[in-house]
């Protein structure tokens, strides 16, 4: 699998992970905290896929 697809699979995972925990638990709770490292490493994961991909 290319490389660029693992990061754009793994970061879509993470974020949807990761706002599936936000909005399931309580604000400012360690989970939560959790959840929103989730959001944010997908998100960079996807920008990371996406922009290896665009540069080439």
């Amino acid at each position: 699998m290319e490389r660029f697809v693992q990061y754009i699979l793994g970061g879509g995972i993470a974020l949807v992970g990761g706002l599936w925990v936000l909005a399931g638990v309580g604000r400012g709770t360690p989970v939560w905290t959790g959840g929103l490292v989730a959001v944010l490493l997908g998100s960079l994961g996807l920008a990371v896929g996406i922009g290896t991909e665009l540069a080439v």
